[in-house]
């Protein structure tokens, strides 16, 4: 059995929650991320508004040899970004949530905008190195006076909130990403540890995709991508789901391994698709994987961040 934190809603609604990789924060709803690469490890992420690039993350896990020393990292890496003139100009910048996680929090303000304020800064919790970069095109303390307060590293081994545009949901300590897929009012997110896999769908908006074809339609569109080695068993089963903190009526649809493929030991002998329906949000919620105890916990925290 799993457990699930509760996930605390933004205070501020002209503000979006990003979790991602770990990292969490607070954005303007006008910036939508338009790149997101690597893994917890090391990785990039980009987000833009209708007019230009605004903010970017950077983040590195640097090898901690004997005698590493976490200030000199993060001094490094701000000089490779601005330069030697421009970093020895930083200041210390302590980052208020959680702040027993950071070391060595420095900011560098472009003086003469336009130009990049960049923010750099060691993790205790995750042993990254993280750097936020943002594109200012006039002198504002938007990422001092409002993001870099709303900042913090969750722990990869604890039920982790993940939040990207529409979509967000909590998932188990040691499950990673695997995949992702995130198209206008069609967002997926696959997550796989070494015994579980699962995806989370969720499509907008619930009223014309249901105009479209029905939720059975809708589970057996998602079970395609598995049909070459798995068949469905049975027929679709009435069952209840949890989301938004309302039990709802779902629908059920399983599937077993292909007997010619009894040989591959890497794929589960069962899978499971799970379709909801939440009015509240107007989604259709879809998760598809090999646990459904496992899929039903995470369908009550899916919008969890709105």
């Amino acid at each position: 059995m799993h457990h699930f934190p509760w996930c605390p809603l933004p205070g501020n609604r002209a503000t979006r929650l990003i979790a991602w990789q770990g990292w969490k924060l607070e954005l303007p709803r006008r910036w939508d991320p338009v790149k997101l690469e690597g893994d917890h490890a090391n990785g990039f992420a980009l987000f833009a508004d209708t007019l230009r690039p605004r903010l970017g993350l950077r983040w590195q896990t640097p090898k901690r040899k004997s005698g590493f020393d976490s200030h000199s990292a993060v001094r490094l890496a701000l000089r490779d970004e601005v330069g030697q003139l421009a970093a020895t100009e930083a200041t210390q910048f302590p980052v208020e949530e959680d702040g027993d996680c950071w070391q060595s929090p420095l900011l560098y303000t472009e003086p003469e905008p336009p130009g990049r304020d960049v923010f750099s800064v060691y993790s205790r919790t995750s042993h990254r190195l993280l750097q936020i970069a943002y594109h200012a095109h006039r002198r504002e303390r938007i990422l001092a006076d409002s993001i870099l307060p709303t900042l913090a590293d969750l722990p990869v081994d604890r039920a982790t909130l993940w939040s990207i545009f529409d979509l967000s949901c909590v998932i188990p300590g040691g499950m990673n990403l695997q995949s992702q897929q995130l198209n206008a009012g069609d967002l997926g997110l696959t997550f796989s540890d070494r015994f579980n896999r699962v995806n989370i769908r969720q499509i907008a908006v619930a009223d014309l995709a249901l105009k479209r074809q029905s939720l059975d339609a809708w589970i057996t569109d998602q079970q395609k991508n598995s049909s070459r080695y798995f068949l469905r068993r049975g027929a679709f089963t009435d069952i209840e789901a949890v989301t938004h903190g309302e039990t709802r009526p779902a629908r059920l649809s399983r599937m077993h391994r292909r007997s010619r493929y009894f040989w591959m030991w890497n794929l589960h002998r069962n899978l499971a698709t799970i379709g909801v329906h939440d009015p509240d949000r107007n989604r259709l919620i879809l998760l598809h994987g090999s646990d459904e105890s496992l899929m039903q916990q995470i369908a009550t925290t899916v919008g969890c961040a709105q």
